[in-house]
């Protein structure tokens, strides 16, 4: 679908108004590919902090683009239900979202047909945007996953990789 490419993006575009700052996790616990867009090398990620006893900060990676830090994840994780729907991952979302008032929060999340994760984590998110690659799902598959995000504040929906521009555009 391109939901990492299309989170990645959406970071470093927010970032680069003066007047915020951005937060992005890499909530895919199963896949996670967030460092690889910035080209980081984390020595530990989410699943090493909510596994272990260590800082936020010592996780957190300003990757060189001003007001944007990543919240990397790293190495595959079998038992990512858990771990998401842990007291810590709690604590952790709350911690992060009252630390600053201009922060946006950009979690990069699993595709939401093929894991859990997305709905035990639904509740963290204040809203949410459906990627759809084009051509990829079929129709009983949007339904279901709009079904899925019933009760979430859907901002939007992005179909990426589109190879049939549309016609009402003249540029």
């Amino acid at each position: 679908e391109g939901k990492s490419l299309i989170s990645s993006n959406l970071a470093v575009a927010i970032a680069m108004e003066l007047n915020q700052t951005v937060l992005l996790v890499d909530m895919d616990l199963r896949n996670p590919t967030i460092a690889s867009y910035f080209d980081l090398n984390p020595k530990a990620g989410i699943k090493e902090y909510l596994e272990g006893d260590m800082p936020l900060s010592s996780v957190l990676i300003n990757p060189g683009i001003k007001r944007l830090v990543i919240l990397p994840g790293l190495g595959r994780s079998e038992d990512s239900a858990e771990l998401l729907s842990s007291p810590k991952m709690a604590s952790l979302v709350s911690d992060i979202k009252s630390q600053y008032d201009s922060r946006i929060i950009i979690f990069d999340l699993p595709p939401i047909l093929q894991t859990d994760d997305v709905l035990l984590s639904a509740g963290y998110f204040d809203s949410t945007l459906l990627v759809l690659e084009d051509g990829k799902n079929s129709e009983a598959d949007i339904k279901k996953a709009l079904q899925l995000l019933e009760g979430c504040h859907l901002m939007g929906t992005v179909l990426n990789k589109s190879e049939n521009p549309p016609t009402h555009q003249s540029y």
